[in-house]
């Protein structure tokens, strides 16, 4: 009797309560079966909640995507999409249609005028049997987006869309356990598969710790990925200690061009080298949002996996920031800065005289080839104009194409990567139908859908590295990696802010070419407030300024290493990152010469 008034109460509350839990169907657009030429953007899920799907066609809609769900109500249901319309004029071009079964929604999704993530309604369907195949085609080949899908019984149940209650619905719709699952107990945690983070985790594993590389990308590299196509700057043949850079030399390929192919990149003979080593546990797409912490101390990372949305945690004694962003240091309430600090302050001769959010720009590097057939492109209205008073030539990106300086390249990256992908579009538009004759065999071939940074936040360490070390040739009884790269600062160039100000896509370098080798302290490579937490990569304690010089990859890769030795003193003598300068700095320089 009374399993029978449970049952009814449980049915009447389905009926005529808002629980999500009945009647509604929660379909992740990352999870989809097949997703043809789709592919899975996960850079801003800490900004706008999750990874997605982005149709990057360079103009030519990509293959729909297609996936199976089962549904246990028949009838009729509501659709939302989680979309935006990503570059609007008074619309933009990422459209795209849902087909259910073999029922084409007339709605166009992602060309509503509303630049936000929001969910676009797609008016009523009706569900004729229990498993439902669910298609999305893409109508343009520019970057048109998919959150998620939902559907509901009820005209009045979108989802919300403000981003901690949004987490939360998702969290109940997927029945998400309330824990993180045990990812394994290891000696160091490094979250970011760059050139730094994958010597760190190589050095240390070489010494004997267990590591746990983490890398949001299924690929390992970062900026010198084919994802990217950065080659690795810098050098490594003037060091104060000569076998530093040994795992740096082992990961380059020696490509010193932008823009190489895939091969020209190495993806597969870093994860070799990486896979390779005993002691290092791999864990690709999967990315870290948040830290468990007692007291100064991290007591493990918690991660997502990007495409089945499980979450893991991992625990360790010590972590290495490696992340570029610093967004592990953050997320455990780590010191940090960003933009330019002021003359006041740093008393840098380089510096300016109020602080201010200047960084260097993102650049998406884009190629084009010449072909034996003409091809068109289409006009695009919604791109950045171009005219015969302000064109340019180019069949392919330089370094010099960069954009977002004074943008927040972290909570405003995908609007910087965004602008980036209008500007290529408006300049290849501009190029193909009013230089027809000129580029009627050029054809756009490839674009980087992930944004290449120079720069964004850094981690305050026990001493803060500054143009005023470097210019008087300061000599730190720690110091260790070698930068080779002169102090090379970005800024917006002139005769581009003429045509567009405030939205530069165009920068020029002040760049030391007669720049001496200079010594980093290790102080600048742990927090000076997290008690087990080292960094390494662009985000290491430096002024804006000085990290004009310590960025590229080459000085990065040796800051991993370096960060790997001290690893090994922290598990050796049950010490602090901090601890191996104060009580064993003797013995990390041993490490340094051997």
């Amino acid at each position: 009797m009374i399993k029978k008034i449970l049952f009814v109460v449980l049915l009447y509350y389905c009926l005529v309560s808002n629980s999500v839990l009945c009647a509604q169907v929660w379909v992740e657009a990352e999870q989809f079966d097949d997703k043809g030429g789709w592919i899975i953007d996960p850079q801003f899920m800490d900004q706008m909640g999750s990874p997605y799907l982005l149709a990057h066609g360079l103009g030519e809609p990509v293959d729909p995507a297609t996936t199976t769900v089962l549904f246990k109500d028949k009838g009729a249901h509501y659709v939302w999409i989680r979309t935006k319309d990503w570059a609007p004029f008074p619309v933009g071009p990422g459209s795209f249609q849902l087909t259910v079964n073999n029922e084409e929604l007339p709605v166009v999704f992602g060309q509503d005028g509303n630049s936000l993530w929001h969910w676009q309604y797609g008016g009523k369907i009706d569900i004729k049997s229990e498993r439902v195949v669910l298609t999305l085609k893409d109508l343009s080949g520019f970057e048109g987006r998919v959150d998620a899908l939902y559907f509901s019984k009820r005209e009045d149940d979108a989802p919300p869309n403000g981003i901690k209650e949004l987490t939360a619905f998702r969290r109940k719709m997927l029945q998400m356990p309330a824990r993180p699952l045990p990812a394994g107990d290891y000696d160091l945690v490094v979250a970011g598969g760059g050139v730094a983070g994958i010597c760190a985790s190589i050095q240390a594993a070489r010494l004997g710790l267990k590591v746990a590389l983490i890398q949001n990308r299924p690929i390992l590299g970062g900026n010198n990925s084919s994802e990217i196509r950065i080659p690795m700057s810098g050098d490594i043949y003037r060091n104060l200690y000569p076998k530093l850079g040994r795992i740096v030399r082992e990961l380059n390929t020696g490509i010193v061009h932008e823009i190489g192919s895939v091969e020209q990149y190495g993806d597969k003979r870093k994860q070799s080298i990486v896979n390779n080593e005993k002691n290092i546990s791999l864990f690709l797409s999967m990315h870290v949002y948040g830290v468990e912490k007692q007291d100064n101390k991290i007591t493990a990372i918690l991660a997502r996996e990007i495409e089945s949305g499980k979450e893991y945690r991992f625990n360790a004694p010590l972590f290495a920031d490696c992340t570029g962003d610093a967004s592990l240091g953050v997320a455990a309430g780590a010191s940090h800065r960003t933009g330019r600090e002021s003359f006041t302050e740093t008393r840098e001769p380089k510096a300016p005289e109020i602080a201010d959010s200047l960084t260097l720009g993102t650049t998406n590097h884009w190629y084009a080839t010449f072909e034996k057939e003409v091809s068109d492109f289409p006009l695009c209205p919604w791109a950045v104009t171009f005219t015969d008073k302000y064109y340019l030539s180019n069949t392919s990106s330089a370094w010099f194409w960069e954009s977002g300086f004074y943008k927040d390249k972290v909570e405003d990256a995908e609007k910087v990567r965004d602008y980036n992908f209008r500007v290529v579009y408006g300049h290849w538009s501009y190029l193909k139908n009013k230089k027809k004759e000129e580029y009627a065999n050029w054809k756009l071939k490839w674009m980087a859908f992930i944004a290449g940074k120079r720069e964004s936040r850094r981690l305050e360490g026990d001493i803060m590295l500054s143009e005023l070390d470097i210019n008087n040739r300061i000599e730190y009884p720690d110091a260790c990696v070698t930068t080779t790269w002169g102090i090379d600062l970005h800024y917006p160039d002139p005769e581009n802010s003429k045509y567009y100000p405030g939205a530069e896509f165009l920068g020029i370098a002040d760049h030391d070419r007669n720049f001496e080798p200079y010594h980093i302290p290790y102080r600048c490579f742990y927090s000076k407030d997290i008690d087990n937490l080292f960094m390494a990569g662009r985000n290491i304690s430096a002024t804006h300024i000085a990290s004009g010089t310590v960025r590229v990859m080459k000085t990065t890769g040796m800051m991993g290493e370096v960060v790997g030795m001290a690893a090994y003193l922290c598990k050796k003598h049950q010490c602090t990152p901090r601890e191996v300068y104060t009580h064993y700095l003797s013995e990390l320089i041993a490490l340094l010469k051997e």
